[in-house]
Parts: C-alpha cells; sequence; structure tokens
C-alpha cells in the first residue's frame, strides 16, 4: 500500500511539470556595448623599435584607465591588449623615417574573457607622428645630418690651420664636410622607438561587447 502511494505521488508530480518563471522583459538588461569610434589609451608593457622588429611580432599593451558605459565599467584599468606589428619600414640613408604599422586585436579583461576587437590608431602619445590609420612615425634626421656635415667641416678646416699656418683652412673646411656628406649618406636615419609605459590611442573600428 506504501509502495503504491509512493508511486501515485511522483506520477502526479511528473505530470504537473516544471514550473513557469515569469521573467518580466522590461527588467531585463539589455547588454552593455562600448561603441564604434570609442578611444582607448593603452599604454605599452614591452619595447619596440624599428631596427630590430619583424612583420608578425607580437605587441603587448594595457589599458590606460577604465572605459564606461551608462556610468558602469566595461572595461576595466589595466585589461590586456594584445595586437601584432603588420609592417616595419626602417629610415634611408639620405631620406625618409622609421615606420611602425601596428594592429590591436584582442581584448583580454581581468575576468579572463577574451574579446576580438577591430582598431586603428588614434594617437602615438609624442612618440612620433600618426600616419594613416595604423602607422607610427618616426621623426626625420636632417637636423643631425646638418650637424655631422658641419662639425666635420669644422674640424677638417681646423686641421688645415694648424697644419698649413691658415693656407689650408678652406680646403680642410671642404675636405671634413664631404667626410661629414659621406657619413651621412653611408648611415641610416633615427629608429622609431617605442619604449615600455608610451601611450598610444586606439579606436575601436567596431563595437565590442565585453
Amino acid at each position: 500500500m506504501i509502495a503504491f502511494i509512493i508511486v501515485a505521488t511522483l506520477l502526479a508530480r511528473g505530470q504537473q511539470g516544471p514550473k513557469a518563471l515569469d521573467v518580466d522583459p522590461a527588467k531585463v538588461l539589455p547588454p552593455l556595448i562600448v561603441p564604434a569610434g570609442t578611444v582607448i589609451p593603452v599604454k605599452l608593457t614591452a619595447r619596440i623599435s624599428s631596427k630590430t622588429a619583424k612583420d608578425g611580432d607580437g605587441i603587448y599593451a594595457k589599458t590606460a584607465f577604465p572605459i564606461t558605459v551608462d556610468n558602469k565599467i566595461v572595461i576595466p584599468e589595466g585589461s590586456s591588449v594584445r595586437g601584432k606589428i603588420v609592417e616595419v619600414k626602417r629610415p634611408g640613408r639620405v631620406k625618409g623615417k622609421a615606420e611602425l604599422t601596428l594592429s590591436f586585436q584582442t581584448l583580454v579583461l581581468p575576468s579572463g574573457i577574451t574579446v576580438p576587437i577591430y582598431t586603428s590608431l588614434g594617437g602615438a602619445g609624442g612618440a612620433g607622428e600618426r600616419k594613416g590609420e595604423a602607422t607610427v612615425q618616426g621623426d626625420s634626421s636632417k637636423g643631425d645630418d646638418a650637424k655631422t656635415i658641419g662639425t666635420a667641416g669644422a674640424t677638417g678646416g681646423l686641421i688645415g690651420v694648424i697644419a698649413s699656418g691658415g693656407k689650408g683652412a678652406a680646403v680642410g673646411g671642404a675636405g671634413g664636410a664631404a667626410a661629414g656628406t659621406a657619413a651621412v649618406l653611408l648611415t641610416r636615419g633615427k629608429d622609431l622607438v617605442l619604449e615600455p609605459g608610451t601611450t598610444l590611442e586606439i579606436v575601436l573600428d567596431r563595437p565590442v561587447e565585453p
């Protein structure tokens, strides 16, 4: 008899089925989405130099301050941002500036959640000039080149004065300038170096839902 009662009770419960969950749609919060165009300042955590970098090398940074949506933090400060070097351009021997084309592709939140991102470069934080959508361009070496030629010319002139009592100054100066020019032609310009802590601004090309 007891067994019959137990079976009947179980069957009755099975017929009832799971209880419906009454959820008010008005109380369901929409996901927080970081819109396209949002500027995210990041600080590099590893050194990048146009002298040693190669296409495809990884680049690593962390967000410099929290990004909020509707007064809620969606990307905390210190979140990791990873990407790669797309192209490296060394400075020329006569003209041309060093360039690094960077692509930040992944956001890693402190919780461990990894989110793909699509970005362009908004600013280089004084480390160089922005060129196009993703390139940092280094400084020109024209001023240093002129200094090298001038210093070599002055040194050559001084040697001419000492050697010939003043008569060889012009000859020595011309020879020194020529040597300085040769040195410039054989030496590359300034390499672009982005030290750890350098702040870059990346801009979201597509919305992100962390």
